[in-house]
């Protein structure tokens, strides 16, 4: 139903509104006016932007890119796409727990492993398994050394979440390419507010330009600040939820 309702819609945007530009790929979106927005970025969240760019500027993931099914190797194109940027942000936090919200494929995973502190661990949550998509860049050896784990869990959910909130919870950076259905990151950002940390917390939120993430983008009222021409060209998000 809600894969009807997206296509509905864009039908009636392109006839409404036909785009002056042609792309092999665009989203509609909207743009909107940043002094009363309630999520201003903090010193601290715009200095850890600023060193994670400029460490995406030296970085190589090349290894990561040749692992693409795609024609084009997306973790190579920067700006423009948001793999370089994330594993920026890990050369510069060096967390020690990062959680992804949607494994897909598995790009964003290796493109923050391959910088993760020896220490460190990534948890991917999806709802399908690495290896039922077709297209997967993953493979069983990537899982080997476990510092990669995936668990199936819809963190929609909130016994789910509630389940995982100790995980999630341990959390320094957090990246979050869910559905953006307009379902599932309104519900997972409110079960977010459930937590309890003391730390500092960073989140990543992929495509907050697209239409259904508007509203969500719009309603963090935490430190939040927009890289999308840093990152990826259909949005991204860094917000401080806690610590800075």
């Amino acid at each position: 139903m809600r894969l009807l309702a997206s296509r509905v819609k864009r039908a009636l945007l392109q006839r409404l509104l036909p785009s002056p530009v042609v792309v092999h790929h665009g989203e509609y979106s909207m743009i909107y006016s940043a002094d009363d927005d309630s999520g201003r970025p903090s010193k601290q969240l715009m200095d850890l932007a600023l060193n994670a760019v400029q460490e995406a500027r030296q970085l190589d993931l090349k290894d990561v890119a040749i692992r693409t099914k795609a024609e084009v190797p997306y973790p190579e194109v920067w700006p423009g796409e948001h793999y370089r940027l994330l594993a920026g942000l890990v050369r510069v936090l060096k967390p020690k727990r990062v959680i992804e919200v949607g494994t897909a494929q598995g790009l964003s995973a290796l493109a923050l492993k391959k910088y993760l502190p020896p220490d460190g661990c990534i948890t991917t949550f999806d709802i399908v398994a690495w290896d039922r998509f077709v297209d997967t860049s993953l493979t069983a050896a990537d899982f080997s050394d476990g510092r990669l784990v995936q668990i199936l869990a819809d963190l929609g959910n909130g016994k789910t979440f509630t389940k995982y909130s100790g995980l999630i919870g341990s959390a320094d950076l957090l990246f979050v390419d869910a559905p953006k259905d307009g379902v599932f990151e309104p519900l997972f950002f409110k079960h977010m507010e459930s937590l309890n940390r003391c730390g500092s917390l960073c989140l990543v939120i992929d495509d907050i330009r697209l239409w259904n993430m508007l509203a969500v983008w719009r309603a963090i009222s935490r430190p939040k600040l927009d890289l999308t021409s840093f990152g990826h060209w259909s949005g991204t998000g860094l917000v401080g939820w806690c610590g800075y």
